[in-house]
C-alpha cells in the first residue's frame, strides 16, 4: 500500500498505547474495511487506504467501531449537507480560506505531540458568509489532516478558539442546532479525535449568548473543554512554541501557514471535486436504520453546565 507512511519510532510506540495499533498488521485491518465497503450496498464510502487508517486508528483498531463510525461519517451527510456537500475547491472557498479564518501551524504540538488548529471566527463576513460555510471549511481541513498527517490521527488535535473582535452579529449566527449537529459530527463521525478544545478571548458581553447555545449539548464530552480568562492562559496547557509567532510562539506565522495549506486543498481539488457521490442510499440499507435517519438529531436535549474555566 504505497500510500501509508512508516510511523518514525516515537510516533509509533504512542499509536500502539493510543491506537492499538500494530505496523505490521495494519493493511489487514484495511482490507477488511475496503472489502466490507464494497459489500456494502447502501454505503458509497472512500477507500483510500489513509483515510481508513485513521478511522481504525480513532476507534482503537476495532473493525466493528470502525464500520459504525465510517457508516455515520458518510450518512450524516444527508441531515448535515450545509457542512458536508458541495466541497468543491473553488474560488468561493479559496477566498474564505485567504481570509485566515482557520489556520493549521506548520508543526505538531511535538514530536508525538497533537496537531494544533486555530480558529479566528472574528474573519468571518456576516454579511457575506456564515459560520456554516467556516465549519464546511474546517471539516474539508481535517479530513485532508486525515490523510497527511500521522500526528493528528495518532496522538488528535489540539483545537484554540480565538473569540477576539467577534461581534455580537457573527454571534447571532450560531444557532443550537448546528452546534448540535457539529457536535455528532466530532464525537461520532471524524476520523479523527479531538484532545482538547480552548476558547480565548470571549467578548463578556458574548458569554451569554454562548452558554445559552452551548446548553443544548450533552453534559459529557469526550474532550476537555476550557474558557480561559486570559488568554496566555493557554500556556497552561501547551507549550507556546507549539503556536504561530502571532501568538507568541516560534511555530511559523499565518501567512506561511496559510501558504502551506492554500497548496494542499488544490492539491486536492481533484479530489473533493467527486465528493458528492460519497454517501449512503437509505433505501438500501438493510436492517436497523442509521441513528441519523431515526431523528436523533431532530431534538435538542442534553446540557452543557460543567465547562472548565482557566
Amino acid at each position: 500500500m504505497a500510500g501509508l507512511r512508516p510511523l518514525p519510532a516515537e510516533l509509533a510506540e504512542l499509536a500502539v498505547t493510543e491506537c492499538n495499533e500494530q505496523q505490521s498488521e495494519r493493511e489487514t485491518f484495511i482490507v477488511t474495511l475496503q472489502t466490507w465497503i464494497a459489500k456494502s450496498p447502501y454505503l458509497k464510502a472512500r477507500t483510500d487506504e489513509r483515510l481508513i487508517l485513521a478511522f481504525l486508528r480513532r476507534c482503537r483498531f476495532s473493525v466493528e467501531a470502525a464500520k459504525r463510525r465510517i457508516d455515520n461519517y458518510y450518512s450524516l451527510r444527508n441531515d448535515f449537507p450545509e457542512v458536508l456537500c458541495g466541497r468543491q475547491v473553488d474560488e468561493a472557498l479559496l477566498r474564505q480560506f485567504d481570509r485566515g479564518i482557520h489556520v493549521i501551524p506548520k508543526r505538531p504540538a511535538s514530536s508525538q505531540g497533537p496537531r494544533v488548529i486555530i480558529s479566528q471566527f472574528c474573519k468571518i463576513d456576516p454579511k457575506q458568509s456564515n459560520p456554516r460555510e467556516a465549519f464546511k471549511l474546517l471539516f474539508i481541513l481535517l479530513e485532508l489532516l486525515a490523510l497527511e498527517c500521522d500526528n493528528a490521527s495518532v496522538a488528535g488535535l489540539f483545537y484554540v478558539v480565538d473569540a477576539r473582535d467577534v461581534t455580537m452579529e457573527q454571534m447571532l449566527q450560531y444557532d443550537p442546532f448546528l452546534l448540535k449537529k457539529t457536535f455528532m459530527l466530532v464525537d461520532q463521525c471524524l476520523p479523527l479525535r479531538f484532545v482538547e478544545i480552548h476558547l480565548v478571548n470571549m467578548i463578556p458581553s458574548g458569554q451569554k449568548i454562548f452558554n445559552f447555545v452551548t446548553s443544548f449539548l450533552p453534559s459529557k464530552l469526550p474532550f476537555k473543554f476550557v474558557v480561559h480568562k486570559k488568554s496566555e492562559d493557554l500556556y497552561n496547557h501547551l507549550p507556546a512554541e507549539a503556536m504561530t509567532i502571532e501568538y507568541g510562539g516560534s511555530n511559523g506565522y499565518h501567512a506561511e501557514a496559510l501558504d502551506y495549506w492554500r497548496g494542499k486543498l488544490e492539491a486536492y481539488k481533484d479530489y473533493l471535486a467527486t465528493d458528492s457521490q460519497y454517501c449512503t442510499n437509505e433505501k438500501l440499507r438493510v436492517g436497523l436504520a442509521n441513528s441519523w435517519a431515526t431523528g436523533e438529531l431532530g431534538g435538542t436535549s442534553g446540557s452543557f453546565r460543567k465547562l472548565e474555566v482557566d
